[in-house]
């Protein structure tokens, strides 16, 4: 227990043994010692007495008096009460913290750091020399082996330094995309909002989302609901619309006659921004989407990869029931978006087709036309195809897969999360037994980070 308790209290004050010992005027080595217990101690021992006044000297001089009374849960801050608090607390039977722990805050951290490093493009050593600390400490950070205190001056610096190397529009959208910020505005240059995700120690965005899969995919049912058609609301018969309302009425308009043809396939591509499906239409919109599946329509769905992961894996999610009856079939682009232009294809090749082409954020002047015309309908199958021809699954359904013998295999209840060299996926156990296949990198990436916190789930 003592020696469990050093440790506890050095990784609480975020400081190296070589720190006390400094502060103390004792060797490194004598210190080590009591922290991985190789001999037994008491509290007469001298080097006991050295390593509680180095610690207690480092927080006065550090200002962390208030974090060593909260530790060991007493007020007393007279150097004699307190130096003698923390002998007794180091070597007493009591049960320490229940945050002692901090495997799955670790590695939250450790994964965040990672993943702010690599859009950063810092190494460990030049992050190190950024901010003052061995390259060693960096890599204990990464691992999760250690994690500093939220209000450390260190952690501060290392935040800046993140964000000056944010030093281009391309890494402050990857790094709205790891923090899980909408908004348009880069993050660049912003060191608190980057120190207060990173002390944050919630699950990122994609692996809250990847951690949401799994319980649904838990959750389905034997048989897929019903879904009953909602109310369809009015809408004008014209050959263009415009802007977010025109296209609302657009949208609806199509997928009415999808429903009352019982139309076999749609196809469905969008760069656009989405903020047209927010609120009350979004819901219509996912409940004629149903729908029509509940007619017997397939759809096939491109979505664009410049959308985040965790977006891509809530669509997955929303439709996930329905995904079981192998009616959608979604795809990834492998063509870059670019920043200029939005498009949409929508398309239902017996009977009608949408097509817009606008400037970017522009949407209020955005034109939609519906086309009947069969001329028109046949040119926006092949430009969906044309798309197609360079796309990939996103996620494919198939019977249970039989892990082979590489395989990493971590269970959720009635659900296989499975790694192979080249593909994730996901085992669903109990009726309807199904396996979902990802082979798309970044979910893979999220898969992953997720298992390596799954002490969290």
């Amino acid at each position: 227990m003592f020696s469990k308790k050093v440790d506890f209290l050095l990784k609480k004050l975020d400081v190296e043994n070589s720190v006390i010992a400094g502060y103390s005027g004792c060797s490194p080595a004598n210190f080590s010692r009591l922290r991985s217990g190789a001999r037994n101690y008491t509290g007469k021992s001298t080097t006991v007495k050295k390593f509680v006044e180095g610690v207690y000297y480092y927080c006065c001089d550090n200002s962390r008096i208030n974090d060593l009374c909260a530790i060991i849960d007493r007020n007393d801050i007279a150097e004699d009460k307190l130096i003698s608090a923390l002998t007794i607390w180091l070597f007493d039977e009591k049960d320490m913290p229940a945050d002692i722990d901090e495997r799955p805050e670790s590695s939250v951290f450790g994964n965040k750091l990672c993943g702010l490093m690599d859009i950063a493009e810092l190494t460990n050593k030049e992050l190190s020399e950024k901010i003052g600390v061995d390259a060693s400490y960096i890599s204990r950070m990464r691992s999760g082996d250690r994690v500093p205190m939220r209000n450390t001056v260190m952690l501060m610096k290392l935040c800046s330094a993140v964000a000056e190397n944010i030093n281009s529009e391309h890494k402050a959208v990857q790094l709205n995309t790891l923090m899980g910020v909408k908004s348009k505005e880069p993050v660049t240059e912003s060191a608190e909002q980057i120190y207060s995700w990173l002390c944050s120690r919630d699950m990122p965005a994609n692996m809250q989302a990847v951690k949401w899969l799994i319980k649904m995919i838990n959750e389905i049912p034997d048989a897929p609901e019903k879904y009953v058609l909602p109310q369809m609301p009015p809408y004008e018969i014209r050959s263009e619309y415009y802007g977010s309302g025109g296209l609302q009425q657009c949208c609806t308009r199509f997928l009415d006659n999808v429903i009352k043809n019982k139309s076999r396939e749609i196809l469905l591509y969008s760069d656009m921004n989405i903020d047209w499906l927010a609120w009350d239409y979004g819901s219509l919109w996912v409940n004629l989407m149903k729908a029509c599946l509940n007619c017997g329509t397939h759809i096939k769905i491109i979505h664009c990869i410049d959308r985040s992961v965790h977006e891509m894996l809530e669509a997955i999610i929303g439709w996930l029931p329905l995904y079981v009856l192998g009616q959608i079939e979604p795809y990834y682009s492998t063509s870059p978006q670019g920043g200029r232009f939005d498009c949409s294809i929508i398309v239902d090749p017996e009977n009608a087709c949408i097509q817009s082409y606008g400037v970017k954020d522009m949407m209020s002047e955005s034109e939609y036309s519906y086309i009947t015309k069969e001329k028109g309908i046949e040119r926006g199958v092949r430009a969906f195809d044309a798309l197609l021809a360079k796309c990939r699954p996103l996620l494919v359904i198939s019977d249970l897969i039989t892990p082979s013998e590489n395989a990493e295999v971590f269970l959720f209840g009635k659900v296989q999360l499975c790694f192979e060299d080249d593909r994730v996926y996901i085992n669903k156990l109990s009726s309807p037994t199904r396996a979902f296949t990802f082979t798309y990198e970044p979910m893979k990436q999220a898969f992953r980070s997720f298992a390596d916190c799954a002490g969290e789930i």
